[in-house]
């Protein structure tokens, strides 16, 4: 009687390891860590541009200064260049495209490209009817953003 028991233990252990231990170890051998796991930084930025953090605007007109109006900024995200689509061909205006501090008197230029979002940026005048695209930068990721006259802009 008492090897018959033992008999039925030992069934019961192997059972167990098999069944239990085993594919658990594989699991937990193949488990990922999530702190290793790399974002999607680029996701992360297009959600942002016009429905996250940061709302630009093309504030276009032909009599005035054409002006990216940057509502809702964010520092984290870096404007580094400028391109407009005139009949197909993309040309970068990114040396012309300086960024703007608004202030009660007159606004006043903080420089040229590359400036955090946390500015307005002045266009140049030829540029005010035509389609625009925005490389911003942000976690070493670049994404491009286009935006059409006197609307918001959006990332694919």
């Amino acid at each position: 009687m008492r090897a018959q028991s033992e008999y039925i233990g030992l069934i019961t252990l192997v059972i167990i390891m098999v069944i239990i231990l085993i594919p658990l170890y594989l699991l937990l051998i193949n488990y990922q860590v999530p702190s290793a796991k790399k974002y999607d930084y680029a996701g992360i930025i297009n959600k942002q541009v016009n429905g996250g953090g940061i709302l630009i605007f093309f504030n276009s007109t032909p009599t005035n200064t054409p002006y990216l109006v940057v509502f809702k900024g964010n520092g984290n995200y870096t404007l580094t260049a400028v391109y407009y689509d005139k009949k197909g061909v993309w040309y970068n205006i990114t040396s012309a495209v300086e960024a703007v501090k608004f202030t009660v008197s007159k606004p006043q230029t903080v420089g040229g490209l590359p400036q955090p979002l946390i500015y307005n940026f002045s266009l140049p005048q030829y540029v005010w009817n035509y389609t625009l695209v925005l490389e911003i930068e942000g976690f070493n990721t670049t994404v491009f953003a286009t935006i059409y006259p006197n609307e918001t802009a959006f990332a694919p």
